[in-house]
């Protein structure tokens, strides 16, 4: 029960833009950060101690912010949606701010390095590999990318989730959307398990979007809750045990699909399962807010320099492979060997997530903010979470 003088956290919900709440912001950050550990850090192979020994199984499981990524886009998304359900120009707004706010950046770096660099060097190593696919968002299904863009893969698996999610949110009330979305996470479970059965490599079961839906989908089945009376209600008022649970969840598997393993079967399956409802619990929680110990993390989450980060995820995360790839990991071999020391590593991966900052910046400033206004153009009225559409 709210205290005298306040709302509740349901009404509060209501009210609130959640694209624009600080601890979602702050979620993206912790992603980012995550991401590019893991992708920086591919280099360590000796051991390691103490508090390295803490950052690189840190650094090893940095996959999972991908999860988190996908979880808070389909909760976004898909709460955006519904809020525009029947709206004038209900597509046309959806797929014009989609545009607006992706391909801006994603067509300037393909520019930049694909078709601008070799004219000016003799020999880059962007040469004689698959381009077609970075330029029509099909890099998830195996073709040999060029150098540095192979994390393009996760952007390829938004476009085409988004290309029909629209559709699918359009047609469904929040009542019929939120068994839809627990369809779809289960039809990518059995799609894995049955690709995985065949003999798939584990690369085409991590990056096709049929397998990777389940994050997608259950990010949009906690967007329903909100516009669900009942189920929001009993939502709100179990937040604590839904965190506590979440928490178990993941702690439990870790030895049960050995440190959520991308290469076995078990966590190619049930890891993979468990990754996307634990992500899409945790940032449905964190939307809500609420209970006392959420609104200590959420205020965790809202900390300027995790802010700063999701404000900026989307160019961290595609300047910052290229940076590693092109650039970074040559220096770094040049200078420490093949085989640098993990300390070596993890202050290389620091270096790495300032630059991308530092070029992200640079990039919202100069091109992306430009473009973002437009978006104002492509609004419609929304209808109020508060109203429980069924």
């Amino acid at each position: 029960m709210a205290a005298p003088g306040t709302s509740s956290a349901a009404d509060a919900v209501g009210r609130v833009s959640l694209r624009h709440l600080p601890a979602l912001d702050g979620i993206r950050g912790v992603a980012i950060v995550w991401v590019v550990f893991h992708n920086a850090t591919d280099r360590v192979t000796g051991p390691a101690h103490g508090l390295s020994y803490l950052l690189m199984l840190f650094a090893h499981t940095g996959w999972i912010g991908v999860q988190l990524f996908f979880a808070l886009s389909g909760f976004l998304i898909t709460a955006g949606l519904l809020a525009t359900q029947g709206a004038p120009h209900y597509f046309r707004n959806f797929y014009a701010r989609r545009a607006l706010r992706i391909l801006p950046l994603y067509y300037a770096v393909l520019v930049a390095l694909l078709l601008i660099w070799p004219r000016f060097a003799a020999v880059t190593p962007l040469q004689g590999a698959h381009q077609l696919p970075l330029w029509l968002f099909i890099a998830n299904f195996g073709q040999a990318l060029p150098l540095g863009f192979a994390h393009f893969w996760s952007l390829s698996v938004e476009e085409q989730f988004y290309l029909l999610w629209p559709l699918v949110v359009g047609w469904l009330p929040p009542k019929r959307l939120l068994p839809a979305c627990a369809a779809i996470a289960l039809g990518a479970l059995l799609v894995r398990a049955a690709m995985s059965v065949a003999g798939a490599d584990s690369w085409t079961i991590y990056s096709n979007t049929a397998c990777r839906m389940d994050a997608l989908a259950l990010g949009g089945a906690g967007a329903c809750l909100l516009y669900l009376p009942a189920a929001r209600a009993w939502f709100v008022g179990h937040l604590r045990l839904l965190m506590a649970v979440t928490m178990l969840l993941f702690i439990l598997g870790i030895p049960v699909t050995h440190v959520y393993s991308t290469t076995d079967f078990v966590g190619q399956t049930l890891g993979y399962a468990l990754l996307a409802l634990c992500a899409a619990v945790f940032v449905t929680v964190i939307a809500v807010g609420g209970a006392a110990r959420v609104t200590r993390l959420r205020g965790l989450l809202a900390a300027a320099p995790l802010r700063s980060l999701g404000k900026y995820s989307y160019a961290i995360y595609v300047f910052h492979n290229l940076l590693h790839r092109l650039w970074g990991d040559p220096w770094l071999v040049a200078h420490f060997g093949p085989r640098p020391a993990p300390a070596i590593v993890l202050a290389y991966a620091l270096a790495v997530l300032f630059a991308s900052y530092g070029l992200a910046l640079c990039s919202y400033q100069l091109l992306e903010k430009h473009f973002l206004r437009l978006k104002r153009h492509f609004d419609a009225p929304a209808t109020p979470l508060a109203a429980g559409a069924s």
